[in-house]
């Protein structure tokens, strides 16, 4: 998996310097110097992140909720899904979801259930970028190995989740206990969790993620509009939108990157250097300064924790960081 991986790297790399080599070629510093960001806009576009990354813990404590776990405090969901988003700039994804089952758990929440609730809020949202991607982005078959690697991962999700929530799959899960051995208690548990998922409860968790992207594009569209006026038409913010739908599910596939370092950025200039509007120092510009984007996002809400309300789960988590230290 990791060698397909790296091909998959290296495979895309190829596809965007040969998209780029000729314009990059003819590209001098004075260029890049050139685009410097309006600040409203900027700012706006900023706003807007934050906004989609907290919807995006609320939405982790929806699902917790829905699946029966305690309602956490405000307090304790943004620390916790903050802390447990830092796990995805270290290679491989199960660190994310590690860390927040064990924050979760020092925090009094029931760790498999929240963990659960992390995977069911990763599958929502990657299954309704998909969706957003093939409406957006039917022009860039360019792309298409780093298109397909992503629908590939939404199948695979959806296969899963469809051997555990079905009546089929209650037979394949009865065969899979017998064959459990040491690991038959936690079979059992996550079994007990995928029965409590609703129809409806995972239609409204779909329809919300699908929100959320709609945010992401629309504050993508702000920021390449503070580097470039000339592209930040209405028209212009469908194709920004799919773009930043494009490197994100990108830059998830290759799972050696940490937060997808590279390729998100590879995929994103090649694809901005496609717009008539956007020359190559541009989209090379606006791709690296979204990777500061991005992260500020994630950061900045850890600063503000302090001040949200507070809760029995949160000085619990204080008394555990207390004793580990």
């Amino acid at each position: 998996m990791r060698l397909l991986q790296l091909a998959l790297l290296v495979l895309i790399g190829w596809l965007v310097w040969r998209s780029l080599a000729p314009e990059l070629a003819r590209v001098t510093t004075d260029d890049f110097l050139q685009w410097r960001p309006a600040a409203v806009p900027l700012v706006t576009s900023f706003v807007l992140l934050l906004a989609m990354y907290s919807a995006h813990a609320l939405l982790w404590r929806k699902i917790s909720v829905d699946l029966h776990a305690p309602r956490a405090s405000l307090r304790t969901t943004f620390r916790v899904y903050f802390l447990a988003s830092l796990g995805r700039y270290v290679p491989g994804k199960v660190w994310q979801l590690a860390g927040l089952a064990v924050l979760a758990q020092r925090a009094g929440l029931p760790a498999g259930t929240s963990m659960a609730a992390a995977v069911f809020a990763q599958f929502a949202f990657l299954t309704t970028g998909l969706l957003l991607l093939a409406v957006l982005l039917p022009g860039y078959a360019e792309f298409w190995p780093a298109v397909i690697a992503a629908v590939l991962i939404g199948a695979g999700a959806l296969g899963g989740y469809l051997i555990v929530a079905t009546p089929l799959g209650h037979r394949v899960r009865e065969a899979v206990l017998r064959r459990g051995g040491v690991a038959r208690e936690k079979l059992e548990s996550a079994f007990a969790i995928a029965d409590r998922v609703r129809v409806a409860d995972a239609i409204r968790w779909e329809l919300l993620y699908a929100l959320t992207w709609l945010m992401l594009g629309a504050a993508f569209a702000l920021f390449v509009g503070a580097f470039v006026p000339g592209a930040a038409s209405p028209g212009d913010a469908r194709a920004h939108a799919g773009v930043v739908a494009a490197s994100y599910l990108a830059g998830y596939v290759v799972m050696i990157m940490p937060a997808g370092a590279g390729v998100r950025e590879l995929t994103m200039s090649a694809l901005l250097a496609q717009h008539p509007a956007i020359p190559a120092s541009a989209a090379v510009l606006i791709s690296v300064a979204s990777r500061v984007w991005f992260t500020a996002a994630e950061l900045l809400p850890l600063a503000f924790v302090p001040l949200l309300p507070d809760g029995d789960q949160d000085r619990q988590l204080d008394s555990d960081v207390v004793r580990t230290r």
